[in-house]
């Protein structure tokens, strides 16, 4: 008959081969995408879906979170996160360390919404006259509006508040965020007008922290295939995109 010591020692033994083996099972470690879309929009909720999809094609767990744009740029160069969601062509200029994915994730308009004022829109020049209010981090307009009076705000609520106050003229936004506000938020917007017509329309892209060009290639493949089976497009339909 073994002593208590050796069934002892059995056991530690058998402890420490299960605790190995659930340590082993554990799920994969999360791939962290960054976006600055409010947590609480439609479009925030789609792209979840989006990269839920995405997630299941690449075999990887995918993590969406809300980090401000400047922030994530930051992030994104000491590999604390592994991509950026959507961002701009241009937005390579800012950060020609990353990794910037050929296939676009979506393509977008901004616009110029105003209540005082009705003109027909010639690109971002015309906009200068104007005091503009646009949501920070919107990349695209950082760069195009540099030398223009614009007020950055926090949030869409922010920056309709903003425009209906009167403290400024136009509103520049991305119908991808508008429409879904204006859809979504109890608000009166029964006076305000979208100039027609876009200041500007671009597609826009994921980008990866340099650290990982095995994972942006996958994810590429499999966004492709969601664009070639109809999912994608599925995805923008249910909300009116």
């Amino acid at each position: 008959m073994k002593s208590r010591g050796a069934l002892f020692e059995i056991l530690i033994v058998a402890i420490l081969s299960l605790s190995a083996g659930l340590v082993s099972a554990k799920a994969k470690e999360d791939i962290v995408f960054a976006t600055a879309l409010p947590m609480e929009s439609e479009l925030f909720k789609a792209a979840q879906v989006l990269l839920g999809i995405i997630s299941e094609r690449m075999g990887e767990n995918i993590k969406l979170i809300f980090i401000p744009g400047k922030r994530s740029a930051v992030l994104l160069k000491s590999n604390e996160i592994h991509a950026e969601l959507a961002r701009v062509g241009e937005y390579q200029n800012k950060v020609p360390f990353a990794l910037k994915v050929a296939e676009p994730i979506i393509e977008a308009s901004h616009y110029a919404y105003s209540i005082k004022h009705d003109f027909r829109v010639a690109g971002w020049g015309s906009l200068k006259p104007y005091r503009s209010v646009s949501l920070r981090g919107t990349w695209i307009v950082e760069v195009f509006m540099a030398e223009h009076n614009v007020t950055y705000v926090d949030s869409m609520l922010s920056a309709f508040q903003f425009l209906k106050s009167g403290r400024s003229d136009i509103w520049v936004t991305s119908n991808l965020r508008a429409e879904p506000f204006f859809d979504s938020v109890n608000v009166d917007k029964s006076d305000i007008k979208r100039l027609e017509p876009a200041i500007h329309t671009s597609r826009e892209f994921t980008y990866f922290a340099k650290e990982y060009p095995d994972l942006a290639k996958r994810y590429e493949q499999a966004l492709i295939s969601m664009k070639k089976d109809g999912s994608y497009q599925k995805i923008l339909s249910q909300l009116n995109m």
